[in-house]
């Protein structure tokens, strides 16, 4: 569903769940994996106030590695940086996501990996 630039998406996959889930994976098109990745970050003691987004271009949602570290090997990018803000999580914050500006990001995406 797409509604003014922003897209809901059904979140495939997430890790490090604190308020919200901060590095989770959505396919907003069949075959093209979004990783979007909040991580701790130690210098302020806290989750930052943004995801960085990245493709996964020659991985499969159904061949997610066990390690999310390993993710590092398949990351294009980053294509994007979206504050948290951007993001409007379902009621439990798990299952699907709204994305203001997601077409943009498909757009980047698409160019970035040749995804057609």
């Amino acid at each position: 569903m797409t509604t003014g630039g922003s897209e809901r998406a059904e979140i495939v996959a997430y890790r490090d769940f604190f308020d919200v889930p901060r590095a989770f994976l959505i396919e907003p098109r069949v075959g093209l994996l979004l990783f979007f990745d909040c991580p701790f970050d130690d210098s302020i003691d806290d989750y930052g106030l943004s995801y960085a987004v990245f493709s996964l271009p020659t991985l499969k949602a159904s061949e997610l590695p066990a390690n999310w570290g390993d993710l590092d090997a398949f990351k294009v990018g980053p294509l994007a940086t979206v504050p948290i803000s951007a993001l409007h999580f379902d009621e439990t914050r798990r299952r699907e996501v709204l994305i203001d500006g997601l077409d943009k990001i498909i757009g980047v995406a698409q160019s970035a990996t040749g995804f057609a």
